[in-house]
């Protein structure tokens, strides 16, 4: 059966994001996923907290972002950046210090923004300079980096916007632990057929995220194939946790009964939103 893991930063908008560890084992998950959470860094939480929090619910965290800048203004990364790429490297052995902490073999790089359309060509070498680094310290503590696409339409000045400019990159990075993240919201949004897109990355692709389309909700909320793109996922190999990275239609009370749907279930044996007894 598959296995999904709830996205603490997108899910469970309404709660703290300590308390969103609880909520997601409340579920019925076992594993979660994260982007980088500088808001509750900034707020005081430590690393110490989010270790003793997944521990105390029995979190494994299969996904963390590298840090991304202020994604609420619009930041999409640093990787890429000329004026914060030493900011990216610095961040490197903290954010595999706090994966290692995690159980997580994942780090997801975001780009980051083209400065300008004359910029993009040395930003591209910035980020593949950038992504080799991360990619050897990851390398050295057994994991692997992610590089996704962004869709156009939301993100513009994004300087991986498509699947050919995520797996071209990949290629030009040379390093066997830089693997895919396919997004399938983003990728549908860029207006690429997921399906297509599942089988011409194949073994490249290292995690899957899943939200419908239109409105990231939940799969099921919109009219993207998912049957056809987790048969495409069969049909690549690949066999790992999908995160569910989507915006909840009631943001109060998301709706995982989408995790039954798609042929998934928990580590628990139960539904995800099956209610607890005792």
């Amino acid at each position: 059966m598959r296995q999904f893991a709830a996205n603490v930063s997108i899910l469970f908008p309404t709660l703290p994001y300590l308390d969103r560890f609880r909520a997601a084992a409340d579920a019925g998950f076992t594993m979660i996923e994260s982007w980088w959470p500088s808001d509750p860094f900034a707020e005081g939480i430590t690393a110490d907290d989010i270790a003793r929090k997944a521990e105390d619910h029995g979190l494994r965290v299969v996904l963390l972002n590298f840090a991304a800048g202020d994604m609420k203004a619009g930041d999409r990364g640093l990787a890429g950046d000329p004026t914060r790429g030493a900011t990216f490297r610095d961040n490197v052995p903290v954010a595999i210090d706090l994966a290692r902490r995690l159980g997580c073999r994942k780090l997801n790089a975001l780009a980051g923004n083209a400065l300008s359309e004359s910029d993009r060509p040395a930003q591209l070498d910035l980020l593949a300079e950038n992504v080799a680094f991360a990619a050897d310290a990851a390398a050295a503590a057994g994991m692997s980096v992610m590089l996704e696409a962004l869709n156009p339409h939301e993100t513009p000045r994004y300087l991986l916007p498509g699947t050919d400019a995520v797996l071209g990159m990949i290629r030009r990075i040379g390093r066997p632990n830089v693997r895919f993240q396919l997004d399938v919201y983003h990728v549908a949004m860029a207006g690429e057929d997921p399906v297509e897109a599942v089988l011409r990355a194949g073994p490249v692709v290292g995690h899957v995220q899943l939200a419908d389309m239109p409105g990231r909700h939940e799969p099921g909320s919109g009219g993207l194939p998912f049957v056809a793109i987790l048969g495409a996922l069969d049909e690549a190999g690949y066999r790992d946790p999908i995160g569910l990275e989507f915006v909840p239609t009631d943001p109060a009370a998301p709706d995982f009964t989408c995790v039954g749907r798609l042929g998934g279930t928990l580590a628990s044996g139960r539904a995800a939103g099956e209610p607890t007894t005792g």
